[in-house]
Formats: structure tokens, C-alpha cells, sequence
């Protein structure tokens, strides 16, 4: 008869003494190893934690969670922290770092999301700041890592938050990249197969497009910190260029947005770098801003689209591509306003915006969680995440985003407080 698996994968809890002999021959370092192959879910380490005060020295070590981290750190299981923005004014400017289960008035809740990650992500230590990159603009999320780039548009900086790590690398090299090209990045995980990215965790890619604005052309450069050197993969022609939104990743392939009717897409294996025009009944003046690449239910790498005007959200979902033509189907619509609690809601008063200013849209896809499919919705009454497949929703902040177009989600299991994990203790 088999072991018994709790609900999150883990293995019940066992006795204290019976844990204590059956580990007594073992040394820390062994332990630290069996514990490293649990799987990445937040009530794992917790448990373990509880066994024994040696369990909890060896999985609450820093040396420990690094490790943890660097396996884990960014694994869909991890929960949301909070979002990093570029909005440089309000409570939040000194960080740029928005923890969920805030309010207007920058205070937390009385909610479950007033949690020990949501606290630590708040500390006067500035786990989550930027420091002196506070000028710097962030340009992508993923794995635990953030992406900046810098006023001068000639570095980067890959900075790891929760283990301290930072790493500037150059702009790639000219003639190929001129700052006065319009230019967005990603972050990606290092190439290599499971046992190569167990060795070596903590190496990634940078993937760097840069578009022409009089030529039209756009060029893709990969950066692998394995080698610390630039390489240029492609370049092609497209209708337009790559604005600042943030990148998603689906399957092997990246996808930014263009200024107008079209996405780029590169592919991670390939390096193949194309464009894919976006589906024009999904296309008009209001929804010029307010189309998110989002991942279809579909799966399989297929990309799809969410265009919001007023209240109706469209969902899309990419049927067929070839070099310039692109056939799409439209999947769902939902009316927002019936789905999130909006309607009877006590809405704080519109800001004052100047007469030439266009009117702020009613409804605002922020960003997306690539790895769940879950679209972070702006409205006057809070930012909602919705799961897109499903339409479940809860609040995650209440209306402090007001004047962000977008923000850049971030997700990880650990919060340094203390000498050990916050969601451990």
C-alpha cells in the first residue's frame, strides 16, 4: 500500500520522534538535498518546518533557501507578492512595489491577503525595492527575476529581490541597437535540459528587440549570462514597432505587442522572429490600448487575445498563421460589470484630468499571470484577478493603481524576515 500524499503533493506529517529516528543517521547536508526535491508548494517547507527543530534549522537556513529558491523560485505554484509598476508618484513610489491586499490608502486590508508575504513585502528593510536603480524603468517579471533598463537606455540590470542577486549587462552592441529605437526585453530561464537547470539555477537569458522607427525593421538579440555575451538571432521587417508593454511567454515562443495591429513574436528555440496581425473586429479607437496577449484555454502554445471596450471583454484565440495573415476565433464575451462587483460598489470620485485629456477607460487589463491565465483587471472600485478560462475573480487591491497603464506581477515563496521565510513562520 502506498505512502499517503496530502492535497498539495506533499507527505503527511509525521511524528516528531519517529521523523527524529528515521533521520538520525542522516546529516543536515542530506536532509537539505531530500528536502530540495519537494515539490514547490507553499505548505511543503512548512511542514517539514514542524517536524523537528532540526528540520526547521535545515529548511529555514539561508544557505538552504537560496537553493530552494533557485529551483522553485518562480514555479506557477509560487503565489502573487505583489506588482511592480513605473509609476513614480503616490504611497508606493519609493519601491515601485505595490504588495497585494492594499487599499487606497496604502494600508493592508482585513483580509486574508493581509498575510506575512504582504507584510514582509512592506518592511522598512526594502526587501522589494529598487534601491539605487529607483530611476531605472522595469521592462519584465518572470522566474522570480525583474528586468530594468536604465534612463540611458545602455544597461540592463536582472535583479533577483529575495536573494539579493543583481547583475548589470550592457545594452547589445552597436551599430545593431541604437537607444533612440524603440526597444522592450524579457527574462527567460536559462536553455538546457531538467538536470542542467538543476546545476546551474541561477543562469537565465535576456531576450532584447529592438524596432527602427524610419525602417521598420526590428532585431532580436539574446544575451546568456552562461557566457555574458550578446547574440544577434533576427531581424525582420513588420508594419510597426514594439511598444513598452510587458512580454508573455507561451510554450517557446515570446510575445510582445506592436504599437498598432500586430504582435512580435520570437521563438525561443528557433529564434525565429516574425509578426502576427491582430484580428480587426477586435480592433477600433478604444481598444488601441486595451488588447492583452493572454493564453487560451486551448493550451498547446496557441496564443490568444483580450480586447476590453467599456465593460465587454472579447477573448480570441489564434487559429492559423502564416507570414502576413493571421485567421482568429473569437471564443467568449463577457460583460464585466455583471461579473465583478461593480455595480452597487461605492466608486471613489473620478481624478481631475485636463480638457485635451482622453476620459480614463471604465475597465483595464493591467497585465497577465502567463502561467494561470489570470488577467489583473483594473476598475474604479479595485483590481480584480480574473482567471480567464474560468471567470473566477477575486479582489487583490483596492483602486491605488489609478494612472498606471500597466504593471508587472511578481510572484516567489520567499520573503527574507527575520533570517528566515516568511511563509514559513
Amino acid at each position: 500500500m502506498g505512502a499517503a500524499i496530502s492535497c498539495c503533493g506533499c507527505p503527511p506529517r509525521r511524528r516528531a520522534g519517529a521523523a527524529n529516528d528515521a533521520a538520525a543517521g542522516l546529516t543536515d547536508d542530506i536532509l537539505a538535498e531530500i528536502f530540495l526535491r519537494l515539490p514547490p508548494h507553499p505548505a511543503c517547507l512548512r511542514r517539514v518546518s514542524l517536524v523537528s527543530r532540526r528540520f526547521r534549522r535545515v529548511v529555514t537556513s539561508r544557505r538552504f533557501l537560496r537553493r530552494f529558491s533557485d529551483l522553485h523560485g518562480g514555479a506557477p505554484g509560487a503565489p502573487l507578492v505583489g506588482f511592480f509598476s513605473n509609476h513614480n508618484h503616490g504611497p508606493w513610489a519609493d519601491t515601485r512595489f505595490i504588495p497585494v491586499g492594499v487599499d487606497g490608502t496604502g494600508d493592508c486590508r482585513r483580509s486574508r491577503c493581509r498575510s506575512r508575504r504582504a507584510t514582509a513585502a512592506r518592511n522598512p528593510g526594502g526587501v522589494l525595492a529598487l534601491g539605487d536603480d529607483a530611476e531605472w524603468h522595469v521592462i519584465g517579471c518572470r522566474g522570480g527575476r525583474v528586468l530594468l533598463l536604465s534612463p540611458t537606455r545602455l544597461r540592463l540590470l536582472v535583479l533577483e529581490p529575495m536573494l539579493g542577486r543583481r547583475q548589470y549587462i550592457p545594452a547589445p552592441p552597436a551599430p545593431e541597437y541604437r537607444p533612440a529605437y524603440f526597444s522592450n526585453a524579457a527574462v527567460v530561464s536559462a536553455a538546457g535540459g531538467h538536470d542542467e537547470l538543476r546545476l546551474r539555477p541561477h543562469l537565465f537569458r535576456v531576450v532584447f528587440v529592438s524596432s527602427n522607427a524610419a525602417t521598420k525593421r526590428s532585431t532580436a538579440f539574446v544575451y546568456n549570462s552562461a557566457t555574458f555575451r550578446w547574440t544577434k538571432a533576427a531581424a525582420t521587417e513588420m508594419s510597426s514597432v514594439i511598444d513598452g508593454r510587458p512580454s508573455v511567454l507561451i510554450g517557446q515562443t515570446l510575445y510582445w505587442h506592436l504599437i498598432s495591429h500586430g504582435l512580435v513574436a520570437f521563438n525561443l528555440e528557433t529564434h525565429e522572429l516574425h509578426e502576427i496581425l491582430v484580428p480587426a473586429d477586435a480592433f477600433d479607437d478604444v481598444h488601441d490600448a486595451n488588447l492583452s496577449i493572454v493564453v487560451p484555454r486551448s493550451g498547446g502554445g496557441v496564443v490568444g487575445l483580450a480586447a476590453v471596450s467599456g465593460y465587454i471583454l472579447q477573448l480570441w484565440t489564434l487559429r492559423d498563421y502564416t507570414h502576413g495573415a493571421s485567421t482568429w476565433d473569437l471564443r467568449n464575451i463577457v460583460v464585466l460589470d455583471a461579473l465583478l462587483p461593480l455595480r452597487n460598489a461605492r466608486l471613489p470620485p473620478p481624478p481631475q484630468l485636463p480638457a485635451s485629456a482622453k476620459p480614463m477607460p471604465l475597465v483595464w487589463l493591467m497585465a497577465l499571470d502567463e502561467d494561470e491565465n489570470v488577467g489583473y483587471v483594473w476598475t474604479a472600485a479595485g483590481v480584480f484577478a480574473v482567471q480567464l478560462d474560468t471567470m473566477n475573480y477575486h479582489k487583490v487591491l483596492g483602486p491605488v493603481c489609478r494612472g498606471m497603464q500597466f504593471v508587472f506581477p511578481y510572484k516567489s515563496f520567499f520573503l527574507p524576515q527575520g533570517g528566515s521565510a516568511a511563509m514559513i513562520m
